[in-house]
């Protein structure tokens, strides 16, 4: 689902969602690239591991929170 990036705000920080391919976005935080999430087949968000372009397994309220919002800005 590719779309158009968009702005928000969380905990008083400054995101930028950018829609890439196959479920993945990159995320910038206050102007500066931040993080690569996905979400897998579970409808599970996880970040990619810049080095090794893999997701990592972990608990990670950020992430869960960004992926709330895109889930919420693409329903509209």
């Amino acid at each position: 689902m590719m779309g158009e990036s968009f702005h928000f705000k969380l905990r008083g920080a400054i995101y930028e969602v950018i829609p890439e391919e196959e479920n993945t976005y990159t995320i910038f935080k206050m102007g500066a690239e931040y993080l690569q999430i996905l979400k897998n087949s579970n409808h599970k968000w996880m970040r990619i591991d810049y080095k090794t372009d893999l997701p990592v397994v972990e608990e990670n309220d950020e992430v869960e929170d960004i992926g709330a919002v895109i889930d919420q800005h693409f329903l509209k």
